[in-house]
């Protein structure tokens, strides 16, 4: 996926990764979204040729001088960022351990996590308020799925809640807020 200025395009690589796309002179960032990566971002600085070298990237969550895990980071929709950089309403809760393997449901780790309320297998955010339905939109693993039902609490790896402008990006699925959950092994 090719973004400008942070904003997703309609544009994407080929099959080849080669990718060609008009910007507006004001533009001053182009970026890239992979699912191994995440996003990068390049100035354009007047340039008309920008490419982007994949094979030197390390890790979205590691430290590239250390190699030691970085500080928190955050799955925003089209890439991810590190939770000091959100001004934006998310909540993270890292849901791995035995605590969380001993429940039986995901939705008893969902009422664990802060912002969610759950009754029964019907999981809404706090604060979220439009017509109609009031289910969030659930993403798993960078899938949106209609059901978490399903998912073993033992493999859960982390939940994020976006609300309000920072679920936006989902457009209107995530009307109602966001809940992406990361699965163990899936990285």
């Amino acid at each position: 996926m090719i973004m400008i200025d942070g904003k997703t395009t309609a544009a994407k690589t080929n099959s080849k990764g080669h990718y060609k796309i008009k910007v507006k002179p004001s533009a001053s960032q182009i970026g890239i979204f992979t699912l191994s990566t995440g996003a990068i971002e390049e100035p354009i600085n007047g340039r008309t040729i920008i490419n982007f070298n994949l094979d030197k990237i390390i890790p979205r969550h590691l430290n590239a001088r250390t190699g030691i895990p970085d500080e928190e980071v955050i799955d925003i929709g089209y890439g991810v960022t590190k939770k000091r950089n959100i001004s934006k309403p998310v909540t993270k809760s890292e849901v791995s351990g035995n605590k969380y393997a001993s429940f039986s449901s995901i939705y008893e780790v969902l009422e664990t996590v802060p912002g969610v309320l759950v009754s029964g297998n019907n999981v809404t955010i706090r604060g979220i308020g439009t017509t109609g339905s009031s289910t969030p939109l659930f993403v798993v693993n960078g899938t949106t799925v209609n059901s978490i039902s399903g998912i073993d609490p033992s493999t859960l790896k982390s939940i994020e809640v976006l609300k309000g402008p920072s679920a936006s990006v989902y457009g209107l699925q995530g009307a109602n807020g966001v809940i992406i959950i990361h699965l163990k092994g899936a990285d």
